[in-house]
């Protein structure tokens, strides 16, 4: 993999950074983000006739969920005629999240640190002080490790003494804490901050993707979300919670108390179509244009954006951290942009040097591999066996197992009680490099070192 100057294209920076848009990035949100009408129009309409809300955007991981409501945010903090005040970073979903005094000190701190990137002098008010002493001791216990160094030191800044404070907020109870959370949002609405007068907060909380994809935390989830019910009943408290297309139905229906306490159905973010993924791509690139330069060059054709959308079925963020792979591969400066051949030779290639330099594979191990990658079909481990006249409970273990657990390998396929394997979405590039490699053209493919797995 080459480190990639930018540069070289006419770019400021790399135009396929994964990270979602949010308020303040190297990207305009207001002009990066596209796409969504239909959704947005929604989620705007609600907000301006809701004295509260409280709603779950729902999708599959890399889809957008996460650019979606930072541009909501955006555009209602700032150019609605009811503005709605929101930290520009989310609250990230965790196992010590679910908890309601974690929960509320968790929004708390977040709301401040934003407090003090616009309206820093607002610090200096006596709610603000107690505020800011509660979120500090509690950091201290590192309770979710998003605020972690973040707020510690807020108090010194602004005249109060830490070492006063021993642990008094972990003695609050839950009605005070609750009070002080009240308080905050009144502030919020009676004081001018950065210039605006807001009706309220925008409470965004992620990852719950990550959560529920291990099974045992569904109780966790559906216990935290009926003791904190009464916290998204508050008025002007505006909830945004991201997860998986199940998140609702799994979690928040389950509780006919608690289903009552958000907008009828979830939304339900689909993948962007891949004419609207390459519309967003340009104007991308278009933003980050150097300025000294006429014209950017795209690195890569968009027939290869269509092919990597189908394989990752519109992820968003592996279309583009596999485009930054392919470009890493690339032979020198180009003067064009890669066709979907030469995108797809360098991808299998990027992908075979992850498996060369961080996996130790033995080279029996390879072999299957490249038996599996080879196949037009999927293959079950008898077809190995006789491959490789090996004995088939030696397949399994020996062969199988490192590849699984790599995750190179899945089952894709089963014919009654036996599965047949073929590679992840990840690793299917060493398949195409196989088929694209045939049609590159000569000079590409003299400039490309060959794995010694095809060979």
């Amino acid at each position: 993999m080459n480190i990639i100057n930018w540069q070289q294209f006419g770019l400021k920076k790399n135009p396929y950074n994964i990270q979602p848009l949010v308020e303040g990035g190297d990207l305009p949100i207001e002009k990066a983000f596209i796409g969504r009408e239909k959704e947005i129009k929604y989620l705007n309409d609600l907000f301006a006739n809701e004295d509260r809300l409280c709603l779950t955007l729902c999708g599959n991981v890399g889809v957008g969920k996460t650019s979606l409501a930072n541009f909501v945010k955006f555009i209602n903090k700032y150019s609605q005629q009811k503005l709605l005040f929101s930290p520009r970073r989310e609250i990230e979903a965790s196992i010590e999240l679910l908890n309601k005094k974690n929960f509320i000190i968790e929004i708390i701190g977040s709301t401040i640190k934003e407090i003090k990137l616009l309206q820093r002098d607002l610090l200096k008010d006596d709610l603000m002080k107690k505020l800011i002493q509660i979120v500090d001791i509690s950091d201290a216990i590192s309770f979710s490790g998003s605020l972690s160094g973040g707020l510690a030191g807020y108090s010194a800044g602004i005249g109060a003494s830490k070492e006063k404070i021993s642990t008094q907020p972990l003695q609050l109870s839950m009605s005070i804490l609750e009070d002080y959370f009240v308080k905050m949002i009144e502030l919020i609405k009676t004081h001018e901050i950065n210039g605006f007068k807001y009706s309220g907060l925008i409470v965004h909380v992620n990852n719950f993707d990550v959560l529920m994809a291990e099974p045992e935390n569904k109780k966790k989830l559906i216990q935290f979300f009926n003791d904190i019910r009464d916290l998204l009943q508050f008025n002007d408290v505006y909830y945004f919670f991201l997860g998986p297309t199940d998140l609702f139905k799994n979690i928040i229906s389950v509780n006919a108390r608690v289903k009552s306490v958000f907008v009828g159905q979830p939304i339900q973010v689909a993948a962007l179509s891949k004419t609207e993924i390459i519309d967003a791509l340009n104007e991308r690139m278009s933003l980050l244009k150097s300025d000294n330069v006429k014209n950017y060059l795209k690195p890569i054709e968009d027939n290869v954006v269509f092919r990597l959308y189908d394989l990752y079925q519109g992820d968003i963020r592996s279309i583009m951290k596999s485009i930054k792979d392919i470009i890493g591969q690339s032979p020198g400066s180009l003067s064009r942009p890669l066709n979907t051949n030469e995108a797809m030779v360098m991808l299998g290639q990027e992908r075979w040097e992850q498996i060369e330099n961080n996996f130790n594979l033995k080279d029996e191990q390879k072999k299957v591999l490249a038996l599996i990658a080879n196949s037009q079909n999927y293959v079950c481990q008898k077809n190995i066996a006789d491959n490789l006249k090996k004995d088939r409970a030696n397949i399994s273990g020996y062969y199988f197992k490192p590849l699984i657990d790599l995750n190179i390998i899945e089952v894709k396929d089963k014919k009654g009680k036996t599965p047949y394997w073929g590679l992840t979405k990840e690793f299917e590039p060493l398949k195409w490099y196989i088929d694209a490699r045939k049609e590159v053209q000569r000079e590409i493919k003299k400039s490309l070192k060959q794995p010694t797995l095809f060979s």
